[in-house]
Order: C-alpha cells, then structure tokens, then sequence
C-alpha cells in the first residue's frame, strides 16, 4: 500500500508541481501529524490542490472503512500552500508498510530492515546482540518509493536508524534518503514523570493529614460507618 492514506496527496500534488515537501510527526501514542510545504509554480491554483486532496483523503477512509486521516489546516501564502493532515494511528496508514511496534515484533515481520539498523552516535552497523538488547524499544517502519523530501519526527531521541540520517540538532527527527525507513527511539519517559510527581503528592498529602491528626479522625470515622454520634 505504500503509505497510501498519508501520502497519496502528495502524490497527486508532486505530479502537477514537481517539488514539495513532508514533515511527518508522530506521537507517543501513534496519533500524529503530516504537514506539507508545496510550491504552487503557477502550474495549478490552491483550489485545485485542496479539492484533490480532500478527494483523495475521503478515498483513503473509505478504503480503511473507517476514518483513519483528515485535512486539518490549509492555507496559501507567498505562492506556497501548507497544509496539515491529522491521524488517530500510523500504523492504520498503510498496512504492514506503517508501524509502530517493539524491535522485537519488526524484527519478526522484517528481520532484513533491522539488520541494516545504524547507531546514530557510533555510526556503527548493529550487531545481533545489541538487537536483543534493545528488543523492548518502540520502533518505526515506513516503507515509502515516493518523489519527495520527508523527515520523521518521534516522540523521543533517536538511537538506531535506517534509510535516512539523524543530525545532533535535532536528535529525535530522520531525514529520509531510502524507499524504506526504520527507527528506534527511547521513549521520552513523561508518563514516568507524571506518576512520579503523582506519587509525590500522595505523599505530601498523607504527610499532612498524618502531622494535623485527620489521618486518625478518617479512620475512625470509617469505623463507625461515617454517623454523627446521638445526642
């Protein structure tokens, strides 16, 4: 399928165009954003552009059955046209051709891809022993053979990557180069945070209830099934 919800737009805009470009994030709960910079060149109006892509859009959804991508933002400006489109889940893009799973499910379906894996900071082939090491880490497949400048943007630091080259400015997004691209990220860890601090308040909360003496009056009050006491 080759991405086909997420990049047929494009597709239809790169034919009439001849240039543009695609940003692509994704979020830690594999929603996420595609956001396309086309020059217009005098060669189709934004009017032309937006109705194909809303036709190809509702052709994508009712292929999937469902709706899977939508046209959030539009707007032509200075001869170029940006748009936004938004989806619920990569991985309902494109089949087997978009996922988001662990090292260890994508090196079941595509163990090839895997092995082509670059260290980012080393930029050393990966070895068999370091897949196993990493084999509970989030991953990204996107196979793609279309015409046009894409980068990948996830939600954590890239640590292994294929078909596509990592700067040390922007540590978490892939500049594609190849047909197919793999990712490896940690994740960013905000849910750990989020409980931490959660915790923390508990803490301080029982901390207080415990030095003031309401800790006992709750208790004692549950006791007694919660029932003023008769005069």
């Amino acid at each position: 399928m080759k991405l086909y919800a997420l990049f047929i737009a494009v597709i239809v805009l790169l034919a009439v165009t001849g240039c543009g470009r695609l940003d692509l994030v994704v979020q830690e709960d594999s929603s996420g954003e595609g956001n396309y910079s086309v020059d217009l060149m005098g060669k189709i109006s934004a009017q032309q552009i937006k109705a194909e892509m809303e036709k190809q859009i509702q052709k994508a959804n009712k292929k999937a059955g469902k709706e899977i991508i939508t046209l959030n933002k539009f707007e032509e400006k200075d001869g170029k046209v940006n748009a936004t489109v938004i989806f619920g889940n990569i991985s309902a893009l494109g089949g087997d051709d978009s996922l988001l799973v662990t090292v260890d499910d994508l090196n079941r379906i595509y163990p090839e891809p895997i092995r082509k894996l670059t260290d980012v900071k080393r930029q050393t082939v990966i070895t068999p022993e370091a897949i196993e090491k990493i084999g509970d880490k989030p991953a990204i497949y996107l196979d793609m053979d279309e015409d046009v400048e894409i980068t990948v943007t996830v939600p954590g630091n890239i640590l292994y990557a294929a078909g596509g080259t990592v700067s040390d400015q922007k540590p978490r997004t892939l500049l594609a180069s190849g047909d197919s691209v793999v990712i490896v990220y940690e994740p960013s860890g905000r849910s750990d945070i989020v409980w931490t601090v959660m915790l923390l308040v508990a803490a301080v909360v029982l901390y207080f209830l415990y030095r003031n003496g309401l800790f006992k009056k709750i208790l004692s009050g549950r006791k007694g099934g919660g029932i003023p006491n008769a005069q």
